[in-house]
C-alpha cells in the first residue's frame, strides 16, 4: 500500500486500545476527537462486519493518517493490541512519519519499542476525573 506524504487517508486516527478500557475510549476519547473534527476508526463501529478482525486491522492501519496507541496495563498484556502496534511498527519501524503516537493513560511499563517515543501523557487528567 502506498503511504506517500500525498497519500489520501479514510480516517485521521485509528484507535488501538484494549476492551479493558472501552468505556474511556468510546465515551470520552472517541467523543472529544470526533467534537474537534477528526474522523476517527474504532473498531467496533467502523471494522467491516464479517470481515476476519486480522484483515480489518491491517486495512484501518493502512487508510488512518495515525494510529492512537492508549497505553495502560490492560493494553500491554493484550494480544490484539500488541499485534496492531508491532504491524504499524513494521511499516515505518522508527517512527519517522509519525503514525504511530502513544497516548498514556495509566502508569504502566512500557516496551523498549515504545517507550523511546515521546507520549502524549494524561495520567493525571485521567486519574482527576
Amino acid at each position: 500500500m502506498n503511504n506517500s506524504p500525498n497519500q489520501q487517508y479514510d480516517y485521521d486516527v485509528f484507535i488501538s486500545y484494549s476492551s479493558a478500557d472501552k468505556d474511556w475510549v468510546r465515551n470520552i476519547l472517541l467523543r472529544r476527537l470526533e467534537d474537534k473534527g477528526l474522523r476517527a476508526c474504532i473498531d467496533y463501529r467502523d471494522f467491516d462486519r464479517g470481515a476476519p478482525t486480522v484483515k480489518e486491522i491491517e486495512r484501518v492501519i493502512h487508510v488512518s493518517r495515525k494510529t492512537l496507541l492508549v497505553l495502560t496495563p490492560a493494553y500491554l498484556k493484550s494480544g490484539w493490541t500488541e499485534f496492531e502496534n508491532l504491524l504499524l511498527q513494521t511499516l515505518d519501524p522508527t517512527n519517522q512519519q509519525r503514525r504511530l503516537l502513544p497516548l498514556l493513560k495509566e502508569r504502566c511499563n512500557l516496551p523498549t519499542r515504545i517507550s523511546f517515543l515521546t507520549y502524549v501523557d494524561l495520567v493525571q487528567l485521567c486519574t482527576s476525573s
